[in-house]
């Protein structure tokens, strides 16, 4: 198996991390509020990332890190408060706006043009969100899916980011500074929140399937296969996160999602793939 095959499995199980575990946080947030939970998590899973590390960063990465970590910091918030208030399946799906978006980032950042496609694809991902998240009833969004758009937003810009700097030095690094800068602004952002917390068995599983799982064992596979493969190429695996999500939450939370939710669930993925499937177009190694 070649490296860029190696790299791509490792995001596509990060993948699987990400999306089966929305109805675990979603089940935990009973118990606990999203920031604490946030700060708790971050915080172990940064102590425990430092056992992996087996050089000192660069200036650069530090810089690159500090940056990344701080847009994974703020959407995490964004994306835990809205999964307490819309369902664990429309997250998975609403999450996954990042990926069409991730190109028009990837234009600002490097100052380069997006193609015809890309337009299309954000066209087909926004009519895929007003089927998912507005009530018919009113024509409004409910807060948490406003709260899981804005997350996307930022994780955007998490996937540009990370790409950019991973080459820089130990892909060990890339994964320690997002972790520690999610605990560092969750750390900032606790004083705005009145905390609760009812240590359960429940949340007690929780902390630590997403500590090792969701977050040490993931953000390690993202940092590792990002460093061989693209951006654009990533936000096309990273697909699969809304596909696992969704299963999820039928199968511990027995949500469904309504007709129109489906109909909206296929666009938004079918916005991804018109996005990041270029026919005939060469694979690319390297930063955009």
């Amino acid at each position: 198996m070649s490296l860029r095959s190696r790299a791509e499995l490792a995001l596509v199980l990060a993948a699987i991390l990400w999306g089966s575990t929305f109805v675990i946080i979603k089940d935990a947030l009973s118990d606990i509020t999203p920031v604490l939970y946030l700060l708790i998590r971050f915080s172990l899973s940064a102590l425990l990332l430092l056992a992996f590390v087996r050089s000192r960063p660069s200036r650069r990465m530090v810089l690159g890190g500090i940056l990344t970590g701080a847009f994974v910091g703020v959407g995490m918030i964004l994306q835990t408060y809205g999964l307490r208030d819309t369902s664990a399946s429309n997250v998975g799906f609403l999450t996954s706006l990042y990926i069409p978006l991730v190109p028009f980032v990837a234009a600002l950042v490097y100052q380069a043009r997006t193609g015809w496609r890309e337009g299309i694809a954000v066209v087909l991902a926004t009519l895929g969100l007003a089927l998912l998240s507005f009530d018919p009833s009113t024509l409004r969004m409910n807060r948490g899916d406003i709260l899981t758009v804005a997350a996307a937003l930022m994780f955007s810009f998490q996937i540009v980011f990370v790409k950019r700097f991973a080459a820089e030095g130990d892909a060990v690094w890339m994964a320690w500074f997002q972790v520690f800068m999610t605990a560092a602004v969750s750390a900032l952002a606790i004083g705005f929140e009145h905390t609760t917390v009812r240590w359960t068995t429940r949340l007690q599983v929780a902390m630590a399937i997403t500590v090792l799982g969701a977050t040490v064992i993931a953000y390690l596979l993202q940092a590792f296969g990002q460093k061989y493969t693209s951006a654009n190429r990533a936000a096309l695996i990273f697909a699969l996160e809304p596909v696992f999500a969704c299963a999820a939450s039928y199968l511990w939370l027995n949500e469904r999602l309504p007709p129109r939710g489906w109909f909206g669930a296929a666009l938004v993925l079918l916005a991804v793939l018109l996005a990041e499937l270029k026919p005939g177009a060469p694979a690319k190694h390297s930063s955009n």
